[in-house]
Formats: C-alpha cells, sequence, structure tokens
C-alpha cells in the first residue's frame, strides 16, 4: 500500500493540475486505486478541467472530489485562496465502491436498509469517506442509518463549504460531476482505518444528571434548576477555566454510550448552548436530550483546541504504527479564524506521526464517530489515518 498527497495554489488551472500530478506521480507507484481532490470554491467553473486534467495524467480506478471554501495537502492549509489538494491511494487487495446519493433516493435508501446496503455496496466495509452538499442533504438521518447498518465503519468527510445558494457545490464520484446531493467511496477488505475527531473543546466541572427536560430543553439538572446549576460549577472553577469561559463560550457535551460508567474525552457530542430561560431556570442546547442523561460542560478557544489534538495524536502514536497516510477535514472556523499562525491542523499532524501525506478539506460541517457512532460536528478536526491490516 502506497499513499501519496499534493497541493498546489499556481494558476491557470492547467498549470495547477499539472503541478497536482507532478508531484503525485514523483511520491507514488501506479495503479492508482483512489483519487481524493479538493477544490476551491473560487475554482468551481473549472472543477471539470482540473478533475479532467488529473484523470488523464493519474488513470486513478476511483475518484471521490468536492469543493470547498479551503483545501489541506501536505503541510499547509490554503484558506480562501484559488488552490487544489489531492491524494492518491495504491491499495491492492481493497475493494473501493463509489456512489452518489440524491434528492431522488433519500425517500427509498433511508426507509429501506437493503436499498442502502445496496447503493453503498459495503461488504465488509472498513470505512466511508463522504461529501455531501448541505442544501440538499438530510446528513443526520444518513449518518445515523449508517451508523446503524455499518457499525464498525466510521464516516469521515463533510459538508462542501464556500457557497452561498443551493447548486453552487461541486461533487464527483467516478466520472460523474453532481451539484445536489452526497458522493462517497466505501472502502472494504485488508486495509485498517483509524479515527480522531478532535472536537476542539476541553471539559470544566463535574458532570451532571438531566433530571428534568424534554427534546432540546434541559430544565433541571442533579435536581437543580439547570442555571442554578452552571452558575454554582462557574463560581467553583479555577481562573484559567473562568477565563477560558469569558473568551470561548459554554459548551455543552453529552455522553454517547451512558453503559460505559466512566467517561473520558472520546465519550461525550460536543453541541452548543443555544439559549436560556431565565424565568424557569432552563437551557437549551444544539441536541435531544433524555431524563437520566449524563452531561458535561466544556470551553471551546484555541488553547483547548490545541490541547485536546494533541493529546487524541499522541494516545494515536504510542498505541499505533506510524500511517501511511490522512485524509483529514478541518472545520470552517478553524485555520487562521481560530488559531494564530496558519497551517495548524495539518501540521500538527506531522509532527507527532511523522511527515505522512496528508490531503483534506475545510467544511461546513465534519463527520466523524464519536462513542461509536457517526455524528455530523462543528469546529471539529476529523481524520482517517490508513494502515495495512496487520496479520
Amino acid at each position: 500500500m502506497r499513499i501519496a498527497s499534493a497541493i498546489s495554489e499556481l494558476s491557470p488551472p492547467a498549470r495547477m493540475a499539472e503541478h497536482l500530478a507532478m508531484q503525485l506521480e514523483a511520491s507514488h507507484a501506479h495503479p492508482v486505486d483512489l483519487l481524493v481532490v479538493s477544490i476551491t470554491q473560487q475554482l468551481q467553473e473549472h472543477f471539470l478541467e482540473i478533475l479532467g486534467n488529473l484523470r488523464t495524467s493519474l488513470r486513478p480506478r476511483h475518484l471521490l472530489a468536492m469543493t470547498a471554501e479551503s483545501v489541506i495537502g501536505g503541510d499547509q492549509e490554503l484558506e480562501r485562496v484559488p488552490a487544489a489538494s489531492a491524494m492518491v491511494m495504491q491499495l491492492p487487495g481493497v475493494k473501493i465502491n463509489t456512489f452518489h446519493l440524491t434528492d431522488d433516493d433519500w425517500d427509498e435508501v433511508l426507509a429501506d436498509d437493503d436499498a442502502l446496503r445496496k447503493r453503498l455496496d459495503a461488504d465488509d466495509v472498513r470505512a466511508f469517506l463522504m461529501a455531501a452538499d448541505p442544501f440538499t442533504t438530510p446528513v443526520v438521518q444518513m449518518l445515523d442509518s449508517c451508523s446503524r447498518l455499518f457499525p464498525q465503519a466510521p464516516i469521515i468527510g463533510g459538508m462542501a463549504s464556500g457557497m452561498s445558494q443551493a447548486g453552487e457545490a461541486r461533487l464527483a464520484a467516478d466520472d460523474h460531476i453532481h451539484s445536489t446531493g452526497l458522493v462517497g467511496v466505501s472502502i472494504s477488505g485488508p486495509i485498517q482505518v483509524d479515527c480522531i475527531v478532535s472536537q476542539g473543546c476541553r471539559s470544566i466541572g463535574p458532570t451532571f444528571t438531566v433530571t428534568k427536560g424534554n427534546r432540546n430543553v434541559v430544565e433541571e439538572l442533579n435536581g437543580k434548576p439547570a442555571l442554578a446549576a452552571i452558575e454554582e460549577m462557574v463560581n467553583a472553577l479555577p481562573n484559567r477555566d473562568r477565563q477560558m469561559l469569558a473568551s470561548g463560550g459554554l459548551q455543552v457535551g453529552r455522553v454517547i454510550d451512558e453503559g460505559k460508567g466512566n467517561f473520558g474525552r472520546a465519550d461525550f457530542l460536543i453541541r452548543s448552548l443555544v439559549g436560556v430561560r431565565r424565568e424557569s431556570g432552563a437551557i437549551l442546547i444544539g441536541d435531544l436530550i433524555q431524563v437520566g442523561q449524563t452531561l458535561q460542560f466544556h470551553v471551546r478557544d484555541a488553547q483547548a483546541a490545541d490541547e485536546e489534538l494533541r493529546l487524541l495524536l499522541e494516545g494515536e502514536s504510542l498505541l499505533a504504527s506510524q500511517p501511511l497516510g490522512a485524509f483529514l477535514v478541518s472545520c470552517n472556523s478553524r485555520g487562521t479564524r481560530l488559531f494564530e499562525q496558519p497551517h495548524h491542523d495539518v501540521k500538527m499532524v506531522r509532527q507527532i506521526l511523522g511527515n505522512i501525506p496528508v490531503a483534506g478539506f475545510f467544511a461546513a460541517g465534519e463527520f466523524g464517530p464519536v462513542g461509536g457512532r457517526n455524528f455530523i460536528h462543528g469546529h471539529t478536526a476529523s481524520m482517517a489515518l490508513f494502515r495495512a491490516l496487520e496479520g
């Protein structure tokens, strides 16, 4: 197995495609089983031209491509400029299936498990890579269905970004170009795909149990009005946590699997606190909750995001061998919108995991597993790490 990545901001588009192909051809052997390309939305009208030139040069068996606000490749994150990144993967013995789901498909595949299995053709699936148009994709339902049908297969990807209205996205699966729906690949067979989902947060204070609430309204925590419980927690925080809370705001983490008992960083799904009801002392969160669920509050800022990603990557480096490459999807709110220095996420990946090939894009909502289920996130760095299957 071999993987290579490249990135370019050369112009015109034909020269950009040539530059990408030259970098990739110098680093990999034929055949190319999968080519993944991310192209900034500023080059939307050249999407077909760039892909056509890359297909001619690299002759990939399968192609997945999307438009995005910014792209990732090598050790760079090129933000909000005309640019493209690409990754080629030589995967002997691995089965790859591309698919596209659009308006005419959703009613059937979300209601009929057999129909979804057939469309995804995902026997012995190890992982999915997906990109979707945010205007025409019922992504929550799709991720839920895949988590149920393929519980061992993480989904890494995200929403195409950089557009302002429906119809502006560009998505490709093999030789078909689309402006709606979802494109993806299933990867099956002798390959190991590990995932890191860094939600950019750090926990503060104790855990709480929801003792009264409904839908997205939390009325009581540990038998107290939710606001009163939060105020009591904040008053007990050290100064550092209070400062982070003032700069980054309060986030809510919901435990995914209550059966685990002891909850760590990877067990919480982070959602926003979207409102308060001062007269009743209730809070509103960007998620559905149930009485008995465990919540813990989190802070999100550049320091917390840096700390969490570093810890997750260091843990991965200790537990497993160096990956052959990584597909990285970061939120549009990260990059230089969050960190003082550019290229933060991709440089940290290569600093800790080694100078591995990395490619990907900035998304308007990132896909990744938390607690064994796939979710759409915000403010997150989500990545798939590829290794040859041991044994």
